[in-house]
């Protein structure tokens, strides 16, 4: 009877063992499966985190440039009221009147300055078609490829031309 009860002991023992094991691989299965979901997740989060930070940064770009270009545009509407200043300085024969128009348009010119916004020089300079719009040749040895008559004033901030000068090149 005494071997019985070792048999019935160890098989018991072997029993439990087994049962011990049995789960204990599906322990190590589901950690594992745990893992890889963990591992999954925390990918997508970084790659989502990352895409976030790409949108923030693209939308402070477009922002920026479109106050940028309202900005321009809002300046480039005024341009108009400077040429008819020049046409009305050009045609007074008035001088005291001549006097105020030349102030009004200073104004605006310190104004446009303030503002980063500057006159093309044009006149006697290389014709660059960047910055200038030929509308006209005229015969002149002496200055060929060069602006030799300004019709309307360019302008321009920083690197960005808001209105080319309309020109006659010399041919």
């Amino acid at each position: 009877m005494a071997k019985e009860t070792e048999k019935t002991v160890n098989d018991a023992q072997s029993f439990e063992y087994k049962e011990t094991a049995k789960e204990q691989k599906p322990k190590k299965e589901k950690k594992q499966k745990q893992d890889e979901k963990y591992d999954n997740l925390y990918n997508q989060f970084i790659r989502l985190q990352a895409d976030f930070d790409n949108y923030k940064k693209r939308n402070a770009s477009i922002a920026s440039s479109m106050y940028a270009d309202g900005f321009n545009d809002a300046m480039m509407a005024i341009l108009p009221t400077i040429d008819s200043l020049d046409n009305a300085i050009n045609t007074q024969s008035d001088e005291s009147i001549k006097k105020g128009l030349e102030l009004i348009k200073k104004a605006f010119l310190d104004m446009l300055n303030k503002y980063e916004i500057e006159e093309i020089e044009a006149l006697g300079k290389d014709f660059d078609p960047n910055f200038h719009e030929a509308v006209m040749n005229k015969d002149d040895p002496e200055n060929a490829g060069k602006v030799v008559q300004v019709f309307r004033a360019g302008y321009k901030r920083g690197d960005k031309v808001l209105r080319h000068t309309m020109c006659v090149v010399g041919q």
